[in-house]
């Protein structure tokens, strides 16, 4: 399957969004990997995509009724065993940076991260 036709699905189609965070609360290392995976992707496929893999991880705050946005991925990553698993998380928060349309954006993002 090309993956081009499995991306603009899952950005034409919102109910991704509570699969995908859904899919991340869970111990299972290999499935959250694929899902940081899947959302990096969506982050460098186009801007619908980036959007749709920060309100992934929206949902997944609220899901888990957490302050940050992105505090799995820093917890994800400080806790990580597996070095495969920790360049997938740094990859996501590269796509999510480098994708984001402005300075000031870049800026938010990175002073989030800090944050956690």
């Amino acid at each position: 399957m090309d993956s081009r036709i499995g991306l603009d699905y899952i950005v034409e189609n919102r109910d991704y969004i509570s699969k995908l965070g859904t899919a991340l609360d869970t111990n299972n290392v290999v499935v959250k990997k694929q899902v940081f995976e899947l959302l990096s992707a969506l982050c460098a496929y186009n801007a619908d995509g980036y959007t749709r893999a920060i309100e992934t991880l929206e949902f997944y705050k609220n899901l888990k009724n957490e302050r940050y946005r992105f505090k799995i991925v820093i917890n994800e990553l400080e806790k990580a065993a597996s070095v495969d698993y920790q360049v997938a998380l740094l990859a996501f928060i590269n796509c999510v940076i480098i994708s984001a349309t402005n300075l000031q954006d870049r800026i938010r993002i990175r002073n989030e991260l800090i944050g956690k």
